[in-house]
């Protein structure tokens, strides 16, 4: 496995690493690909590799990065200009990566509303899994996962996320835990306008989700009722990790019903581990 990660000497940067380690501790073959963005200042400007003469700042940040990853192949690169979401896109679809591992947003409602963040961005653009590590996280040591919520509600999203959360646990013989969420209705633009979204079948759902887990692992499953993001996230308080299904909305949609997935990387007490559409680009 090869994760890419984002650090910029930051507590979320530090956040980021710490799961890493923790991802990586699972499997002796993986690797880390360490990058730091060096803004050039207030106004946009395109990215482009710093020579090693020029990113001597960035070597300081990269030998903090070795010293916590010890024991894994780590690999640096630094960047200056452009925004790391974007780096980190482009670097994931010119590369080979399964991973992209960032840590959560440290600013306000208000600062995120006028910035952004770097993994909000990245769950609307990446082509590859991120996960995102919450607030704090660097501030004790974590062992490979031994329990994994999945959210699923039996579309083809919650499926990859399902299939994402097995290949993990079978590296380090995690528990997986299958939450479906039964939600009020939702609504969605259509020809009459807003039409209401019929639940589908929780139990049955739960039932098939459950039965299609490697039968090496352990798999249990619970059905909740309420709004899937602040119930999910209540779950991940049982939970080491927690994997969703991106819908890959686009931005219109994004704004009238808002993302499970971007509340969640805001809200959770764990990691949350969103994969990509199938069919996305992921």
């Amino acid at each position: 496995m090869r994760l890419l990660v984002g650090f910029d000497g930051s507590n979320g940067g530090y956040d980021a690493l710490e799961l890493a380690r923790a991802i990586a501790a699972a499997d002796d073959q993986a690797s880390v690909l360490v990058v730091l963005v060096k803004p050039y200042g207030p106004l946009p400007a395109a990215s482009e590799a710093l020579a090693s003469d020029a990113s001597a700042e960035a070597e300081a940040y990269f030998d903090e990065a070795r010293e916590r990853l010890g024991g894994f192949r780590v690999e640096t690169r630094a960047f200056g200009g452009g925004s790391p979401a974007k780096v980190m896109t482009e670097l994931a679809e010119g590369e080979r990566i399964d991973l992209i591992v960032v840590g959560s947003p440290h600013r306000g409602a208000i600062g995120r509303t006028l910035i952004g963040s770097v993994g909000d961005s990245l769950l609307h653009g990446s082509p590859r899994p991120v996960v995102v590590a919450p607030r704090g996280y660097a501030g004790e040591r974590h062992e490979p996962f031994r329990r994994i919520a999945v959210g699923h509600d039996g579309t083809p999203e919650a499926d990859a996320a399902l299939r994402a959360a097995e290949a993990l646990a079978l590296r380090s013989n995690a528990l997986i835990d299958v939450l479906t969420v039964l939600a009020p209705p939702a609504a969605t633009p259509g020809p009459a306008g807003y039409a209401p979204i019929d639940p589908p079948e929780p139990d049955k759902i739960l039932n098939q989700a459950i039965h299609s887990v490697d039968e090496r692992l352990g798999a249990t499953g619970r059905r909740l009722d309420g709004p899937p993001a602040r119930i999910l996230a209540g779950a991940c308080e049982e939970a080491d990790l927690l994997v969703v299904g991106s819908r890959g909305y686009g931005p219109v949609l994004r704004v009238l019903l808002g993302s499970v997935s971007t509340r969640l990387i805001h809200i959770a007490p764990c990691p949350v581990l969103v994969i990509p559409r199938p069919g996305g680009g992921g």
